[in-house]
């Protein structure tokens, strides 16, 4: 197993909701910097994909919450490698404070695309080095969701050059921002989170025309679907879903 990598994440004054908690997308930022330095550290991070032309791609992931952090608590983000198929690389997360109490688990997964074509590289064949794996923070390997009928419209905008990340296309963190803030725009409250799951379906670039759409089952599970339209063409982009 290789040596879990910790970093501490001090939750700030803009960091929070109107209710002193922490963002879920700031969260993800916490989990996304730790994930990063430790790629860095163990050869496989963004410097080294740059070099041969690759980068780093979330593609799923699902939270588990069992508190939440909020202004002026520090926050122990812990993550490992946790496995790999031919295209998928899962990294794995906890989050505690420096007492131990645990705030989160969480568990991902990344493709390596090509930075040229936008194709998935098969890994088992890219000679990168990879990591003896970890245990899995949660027992079951969250599934990739996919949109469903009955979506309710809330907004459209375009994507502001501010959402754009270090890879040139829009910041995994800002998506998770945008389905949120649709959930309460179309509720008129975010409710809380204790599980939230969301699978990304394909990149999206400032200048991009979005859509988002929301959907309350009959069981209150709430589920955002985020589309990019093109030239005569909508594509699905990204798929939450919040489990009460």
């Amino acid at each position: 197993m290789t040596e879990p990598r910790e970093d501490r994440f001090l939750v700030r004054m803009y960091d929070c909701r109107p209710d002193g908690l922490v963002k879920t997308n700031t969260l993800m930022q916490y989990m996304q910097e730790a994930a990063a330095c430790h790629a860095e550290q163990l050869g496989l991070g963004i410097r080294e994909l740059e070099r041969r032309g690759w980068l780093w791609v979330l593609v799923n992931m699902r939270i588990e919450m069992s508190g939440t952090p909020g202004w002026g608590d520090e926050v122990i983000v812990a993550t490992w490698p946790s496995g790999h198929s031919r295209l998928i690389a899962s990294r794995d997360f906890i989050g505690r404070s420096p007492e131990g109490l645990e705030f989160f688990r969480a568990a991902s997964d990344w493709m390596i695309l090509d930075r040229q074509t936008g194709r998935p590289k098969n890994i088992e064949h890219l000679d990168l080095n990879l990591p003896p794996s970890g245990p899995k923070a949660i027992a079951t390997a969250p599934p990739r969701l996919r949109p469903v009928e009955g979506y309710a419209p809330v907004g459209a905008f375009r994507v502001p050059f501010s959402a754009v990340d270090l890879n040139g296309h829009v910041n995994n963190t800002e998506y998770v921002r945008w389905a949120l803030d649709a959930v309460h725009q179309h509720l008129g409250n975010l409710p809380e989170i204790r599980t939230v799951q969301f699978t990304y379906m394909a990149e999206v670039f400032a200048g991009n025309e979005i859509e988002t759409l929301v959907r309350v089952d009959a069981n209150g599970r709430l589920s955002v679907c985020i589309r990019k339209q093109g030239e005569g063409s909508i594509t699905n982009a990204f798929v939450l879903e919040i489990c009460q």
